[in-house]
């Protein structure tokens, strides 16, 4: 008989098998032969992966000695952090950890997301110590007790919105006598600017023109205001209904499928695991196709969006279309355009308004670059409503979160749509952007919306794209090992409906395959493509060109090659996540040679930035030291005259904290910083004197010094 000291989730596994005792956080009694317990292991299902972390605890019967040196034992042969997870050590709660079980890795390649010659991602923990220390789960709160006074709905029969009050809310609220309520349109001025309509009064119910697209609803009562709030709508317009009668004429043998894409900015893949458990689990249940290889291609949110919205790096989307220019982004094609041209009906949605993707620093669209825009609607929102700031974002806008009211917006328009064929775009900050804790919030709630949309019927012909960007870009999570992977291999997940899976089996057959391939989202971009191909609609794939910046990117429905390098699809070294590091010495003369080369490449990129007009706002950098150095190993296809080095360095005057990723050709000892350097700790109050986002992070303005001084 042995002693087994047992927390939930775990299992014990022997020589013939595994053997099924019960876990319920106490100490229980379990008979078994000794031949079967000689090599046990216990399985903490809630370790990195559910590895198999050897541990012989295994006691002697009535021996108490030989249960505490079997924990002490256990204790060390795990790790400290693993031992926490079971005895609620140094704040690591077991509330913290969820188990996802999935199966991402390579088969027969345990612990790597892909393994070829010409590249090796490792899977990242999701519950490494490193991390975790700073990770703690957020319960979601409600941004308001009382249910909202009010609510629209689309009359089928009369083809426009109702705005109706809603009598069982009454009691929540201090009404007397009388109550008086009215509604404001939100009309588009420009990008920054929405103009308000006179408030039009009604009692009951009211008949929203299909000019309107949003409203601010206000109710008083005894010459005191009791109720606010807002509604987005996605009214009928005249240009979207003929666009879509076209496209019925063609009598089509099967509707095309609709598009939708439910991005989250900033999650990683393994935060997506480590915050969002319940989701990541729904994901993995019902055969979403996950790519693990999924790598970023540039620094942070803009480039990455630009490379699957159009296929152009930054430096081309500056080119073509620059954001920085009024009317620049108009230059570009967008995927969406791309929709809309052939029958479409488009949509796009963006949460916090001042950090928009392609408004942050830049001068955002002339025109709503689709038919249905949601800013206008969230800029009165923000404006108007009751708002709560939680990192520096908005988070509560009236009676919702500002991402709830993008993820309402996304219902209601794939509702309106889902006999039509649609492309909808919707991208959410606030509960993301900023730490890797916040998100957690909203991991049972996006359960039940992805449930939703299932039960709405959405799921039936839309091909639905899960993901992000990259992972968390600042903070001390980025600071760790960890963090520089999880920064650059984001969240994605397809999703392909039934009859699509049945009508095209290779294609079930390339994204099974694709999941260990390297990825990036120029392949989304001609999987976006592909899909649009798909409608019949087009004259093929070929027909509608490749990425610009990746000629040789592809379809992800189709097999990515299995020997595929970063420099073969568009990544740059300093994103690459397909070398494993050695650590090397941050004191050798090497080394500061190359951190020199580091501070020298970024004085240089200001000096020269917009015609050297920013060099004069800002200090140079000089280097204080370095803090940390990695070699990468080489992969078998890689040339052996060249070292690879990632740094990460200090400069003055402003203690800035950088990484960069450096070639070193040791046949000419010549030296190139690939990539942008990234910046790792903030810089808010430092660089206000630059608003270009490319210089900003590598700035310490003069007048800092001035006033320092």
């Amino acid at each position: 008989m042995f002693l087994y000291f047992l927390q939930p989730n775990l299992s014990v596994i022997g020589r013939r098998g595994r053997l099924n005792v019960m876990a319920d956080k106490r100490l229980l009694l379990e008979r078994c032969d000794t031949t079967e317990t000689e090599r046990l292991v216990v399985h903490l299902a809630k370790g990195p992966k559910g590895r198999l972390l050897p541990c012989s605890c295994l006691l002697r019967r009535k021996s108490l000695l030989g249960l505490i040196g079997t924990l002490i034992f256990c204790y060390f042969l795990i790790g400290r952090a693993e031992w926490a997870r079971v005895l609620d050590l140094d704040g690591l709660h077991s509330d913290n950890y969820y188990t996802v079980h999935h199966s991402s890795d390579v088969p027969g390649m345990d612990g790597f997301l892909v393994y070829s010659n010409s590249c090796k991602i490792k899977e990242v923990d999701p519950y490494k110590p490193e991390v975790m220390r700073h990770f703690k789960r957020v319960k979601y709160v409600p941004c308001k007790k009382q249910p909202p006074l009010t609510y629209v709905q689309f009359n089928e029969l009369s083809q426009s919105y109702f705005l109706s009050m809603n009598g069982s809310a009454f009691p929540h609220y201090k009404v007397g006598s009388s109550i008086h309520c009215c509604y404001m349109e939100v009309h588009r001025r420009n990008e920054t600017e929405v103009a308000y309509s006179k408030c039009h009064r009604f009692t009951h119910q009211a008949v929203l023109p299909n000019t309107v697209e949003g409203i601010i609803v206000k109710c008083t009562s005894n010459n005191e205001q009791i109720y606010i709030n807002g509604h987005a709508t996605i009214p009928v317009k005249r240009d979207v209904q003929q666009r879509l009668r076209v496209s019925v004429d063609r009598k089509e043998k099967q509707r095309p499928p609709s598009v939708l894409m439910l991005g989250i900015d900033s999650i990683s893949r393994a935060n997506l695991i480590r915050a969002m458990p319940k989701t990541a689990q729904y994901l993995y249940d019902n055969e979403w196709f996950e790519l693990a290889g999924y790598n970023k291609v540039d620094d942070n949110t803009f480039p990455n969006i630009m490379a699957l919205a159009t296929g152009y790096d930054l430096t081309s989307a500056n080119r073509e279309c620059s954001p920085y220019v009024v009317g620049g982004l108009e230059k570009c094609k967008f995927i969406w355009n791309l929709y809309g041209e052939h029958g479409y009906v488009t949509a796009y949605g963006e949460d916090a308004i001042q950090i928009n993707t392609f408004n942050y620093l830049k001068e955002g669209f002339v025109k709503p670059p689709v038919d249905y825009y949601l800013r206008p609607y969230l800029s009165a929102a923000e404006d108007k409503l009751q708002r709560t700031i939680v990192m520096g974002l908005p988070h509560c806008l009236g009676y919702e979160t500002a991402a709830e009211h993008v993820y309402d917006y996304a219902m209601e328009f794939t509702r309106r749509f889902r006999n039509d064929t649609y492309f909808g775009f919707f991208w959410t900050n606030t509960h993301s952007h900023s730490d890797i804790s916040q998100t957690s919030s909203m991991d049972a709630y996006m359960v039940r919306y992805l449930e939703r949309l299932v039960r709405q019927g959405t799921m039936d012909n839309s091909v639905v794209v899960f993901f992000s960007d990259h992972g968390l870009r600042f903070g001390p999570t980025r600071n760790t090992w960890s963090g520089h992977l999880e920064e650059r291999l984001p969240a994605m997940f397809i999703w392909l409906p039934t009859h699509l899976r049945q009508a095209h089996p290779k294609i079930v057959e390339a994204l099974h395959l694709n999941r260990n391939r390297l990825t990036t989202p120029y392949d989304l971009h001609m999987t976006l493509k592909h899909i649009l191909a798909l409608s019949g609609r087009t004259d093929g794939l070929e027909s509608l060109g490749s990425a610009p910046s990746c000629p040789q990117c592809q379809s992800l429905l189709r097999p990515v090659p299995e020997q595929r390098a970063c420099a073969d699809v568009g990544i740059e070294d300093h994103w690459c996540t397909c070398w494993s590091y050695d650590k090397i010495s941050t004191g050798s003369k090497q080394t500061k040679q190359l951190a020199l080369h580091v501070v020298s490449h970024i004085n240089e990129f200001v000096h020269g930035f917009r015609n050297g007009s920013v060099a004069k706002l800002c200090m140079p950098l000089t280097l204080s030291f370095v803090k940390s150095a990695y070699q990468a190993h080489r992969n078998a296809l890689d040339p052996e005259n060249m070292r690879t080095v990632r740094l990460t360095l200090v400069t003055l005057p402003s203690n800035a904290l950088f990484e960069a990723t450096v070639r070193h050709n040791q046949t000419d000892d010549s030296m190139t910083v690939t990539g942008s350097v990234s910046r790792l700790n903030m810089y808010i109050g430092e660089s206000d004197c630059v608003l270009d986002s490319a210089a900003k992070k590598y700035c310490c303005c003069r007048k800092n010094k001035t006033k320092k001084g």
